[in-house]
């Protein structure tokens, strides 16, 4: 561009009294010419007509709000500079450069622009905010929330002030005060969608699922591009169980980015879930760099998608520089011999708590109170309050720490001076990093409620056994192994219970039943293809299965068709409380476990109600964990070699009614592991890894003889 043209151009400006671009514009041209005579007399002459203005116009202030909310406060403040020779005395000039050098962290320069703005106008709401957020980024925190409030009692309405107090306010545990200013913001600006996204996030670590989804939803609709608020958005609808709607979520965010693994793993999960097998092929062409390039991924959904250890470490690796990017190390230990009771203490997140009360509270009740004192925590939201009522029942002490950010809650476990935490939790629905990466004990230990390995030497051990983890196994974990003796699960009993007829649960009068009440994701057509060969060779035979919803029915149905065989051979159970369920089961003659991950859970259930359970052990944890309460209940026959004999011990059963009854039998006498010798063994791997701790010895792996 000649300078010719440049100055040109800001003539042109000045003739369409745009004044300030015109100043801007022979500012420009003096930068890279000084000397330029006209452009000098032009800039002395706009500058003296402006003087009498203290405030640059309405479309100046806007355009350089628009430059700093699209990220360039570089370009802004020079902006804003060349602004201030002619506006020296512009209170917005002031406090914007404040705001331009808050967003590139230049807080001293920040604090002095700022100073200067208020002192122009003492009455500015807006700028005592923004001072603010420079003490907050200073860690200065009581200082920050003095000034929110100052600029609250001059504008009640001043949305930076609200915004920002709400921000603040989480990280002192008061989340309920932080929800009720934003949702007063978002009444004062409902076209905002960052607003909306972030009362949104409040809201859903609070529990208040529903109206979370709410604001999600109107983000999105807000800023299409907003790509967090449809991820979150996806995640709650498919942890309701409604996958078919989390779906589009998904979907909307790879039309935006192919290239984001985070929500490819969810969409993947999403379809396997439904049981639409598209998925392999889908998983095939992205599997080499899933979960292994940029941001990590879930791990708990990836392991879904094939058996293969070595890769579900890497992938867990990869998740967890992010979840535990920075994570207190081991303390030396103390000068002292074991305490009388040891303190354990198990943490979970809340929402699984249904499932904790019943796969747990039955051993944490049967801990040796005179050697070991058993504290249980939930946190975040999502509790029900029958599962709080069992866990307070369970445990020497009952924790819930919801509302409580992660210092927060981290604090209020360390104060309980515990020897050992257990993360119960895992990578199953999310993860309690924020906690676990704060040293709540001598020793972190994990419980595989997430069934493998952590991939992060923030956890010391991983509780196993011989068969989820047989020798050779230690390279898939980062965490040292405490094999048990016995099975690492056990079997809660459950009061007897009148079974229902068959015809009550759509079941027919005679044939052979095989069942499977194993998650949608399980299933996969290598499985679903053994069990079409199972109905084709046994007449009158049926495959009952749990009712996952009408996509995942229809998709089933239609994928027996297509092996030939006649869809109303499937009969889909509703979902039922645990007791009813448990009574239903015995109607069944053999439960079929799935493969890559077993339908761990449906089939200790299964167990309960002394139904025989035919397992495939593979190669990950999540693979063998049915094959370990068969093995410690000694069934051995139930574990196949193959998917073969998988196929030929279902069909050899299913063809002698005789043998099955007897299998059914002998499982109403085998000796299934049960709570009470849990418990013990789980003491026993406590004594021996805080034995160690003790001595000052690193951990290591550790195989468990009987206590």
């Amino acid at each position: 561009m000649t300078p010719a043209y440049s100055l040109s151009q800001a003539e042109q400006l000045e003739r369409d009294s745009k004044l300030e671009d015109a100043v801007l514009a022979y500012s420009g041209i003096l930068a890279r010419n000084p000397k330029n005579t006209r452009a000098l007399q032009a800039l002395a002459s706009l500058r003296g007509r402006l003087r009498e203005q203290r405030e640059p116009s309405q479309d100046t202030k806007e355009e350089l709000e628009a430059a700093l909310a699209a990220g360039r406060h570089f370009d802004a403040a020079d902006s804003c500079g060349a602004l201030l020779k002619t506006f020296r005395d512009s209170h917005f000039l002031w406090d914007f450069l404040g705001r331009c050098h808050l967003s590139a962290g230049h807080l001293d320069n920040a604090a002095t622009c700022l100073n200067k703005a208020c002192g122009l106008n003492p009455q500015e709401a807006g700028t005592y905010a923004a001072m603010g957020r420079v003490y907050m980024a200073r860690g200065q925190q009581d200082n920050a929330m003095a000034l929110y409030q100052k600029a609250l009692k001059l504008d009640a309405e001043c949305l930076p002030a609200l915004r920002s107090m709400a921000e603040a306010l989480p990280r002192e545990g008061r989340s309920l005060e932080a929800a009720g200013l934003l949702r007063k913001a978002v009444s004062l600006a409902p076209g905002d969608a960052s607003l909306h996204f972030t009362l949104a996030g409040l809201l859903q670590k609070l529990g208040a699922a529903a109206e979370a989804k709410e604001h999600y939803t109107r983000a999105a609709g807000l800023d299409p591009q907003l790509t967090e608020a449809h991820f979150q958005l996806g995640l709650l609808l498919k942890a309701e169980g409604r996958f078919a709607e989390a779906l589009p979520c998904f979907d909307k965010i790879l039309q935006i980015s192919p290239s984001d693994d985070r929500s490819r793993t969810q969409r993947l999960h999403v379809l396997a879930e439904l049981n639409d097998w598209r998925w392999l092929q889908e998983y095939a062409d992205f599997r080499r760099l899933l979960g292994l390039r940029c941001s990590g991924c879930d791990p708990s959904a990836l392991m879904l998608m094939e058996d293969n250890p070595d890769l579900l470490r890497a992938r867990a690796q990869a998740y967890a520089s992010d979840a535990f990017s920075v994570f207190e190390l081991q303390p030396a230990p103390p000068v002292r011999q074991r305490p009388a009771r040891l303190r354990i203490g198990y943490v979970f997140a809340g929402q699984d708590g249904d499932a904790i009360a019943s796969q747990h509270a039955a051993m944490l009740a049967a801990h040796d109170s005179s050697r070991f004192e058993i504290y249980a925590y939930a946190t975040g939201s999502g509790l029900a309050s029958e599962a709080a009522a069992k866990l307070s029942q369970s445990a020497s002490c009952f924790r819930q720490l919801e509302g409580l950010a992660g210092q927060h809650a981290a604090a209020a476990i360390k104060a309980d001076r515990l020897d050992i935490a257990v993360d119960v939790s895992g990578y199953k629905n999310g993860s309690l990093s924020p906690l676990l990466a704060a040293r709540l004990a001598p020793l972190h230990i994990a419980w595989p409620g997430y069934p493998g390995t952590m991939g992060t030497a923030a956890f010391d051990y991983l509780i196993s056994d011989h068969t989820v983890c047989p020798a050779g196994s230690e390279r898939y974990h980062n965490e040292h192994l405490l094999r048990l003796p016995e099975s690492h699960l056990a079997v809660t009993p459950a009061p007897a219970a009148g079974t229902p007829e068959r015809a009550g649960c759509g079941l027919p009068e005679t044939g052979f039943v095989f069942c499977s009440f194993a998650a949608g994701s399980r299933i996969t057509p290598f499985e679903f293809g053994i069990w079409m060969r199972l109905l084709t060779g046994a007449k009158d035979s049926v495959l009952w299965l749990q009712d996952n919803g009408a996509h995942a029915v229809s998709n089933l149905r239609r994928a027996a068709a297509a092996r030939g065989v006649d869809p109303d051979r499937l009969i889909f159970a509703p979902p039922a409380p645990a007791a009813e369920h448990l009574a239903r089961l015995p109607l069944a003659d053999l439960f079929l476990d799935t493969f890559t991950v077993n339908a761990r859970s449906a089939a200790q259930s299964a167990l309960t109600a002394r139904l025989p359970v035919l397992t495939l052990p593979g190669q990950q944890f999540a693979a063998r964990t049915v094959a370990s309460l068969l093995q410690a209940a000694g069934l051995p026959e139930l574990v196949a070699a193959s998917a073969e004999d998988y196929e030929a011990k279902a069909a050899e059963l299913a063809q002698d009614p005789e043998a099955a009854r007897t299998l059914k039998s002998r499982l109403q006498d085998a000796a299934l592991p049960e709570p009470a010798g849990q418990a013990r063994q789980i003491e026993h791997a406590y004594d021996a890894a805080y034995g160690r701790y003790l001595q000052g010895s690193a951990p290591d792996h550790l195989t468990l003889s009987q206590p």
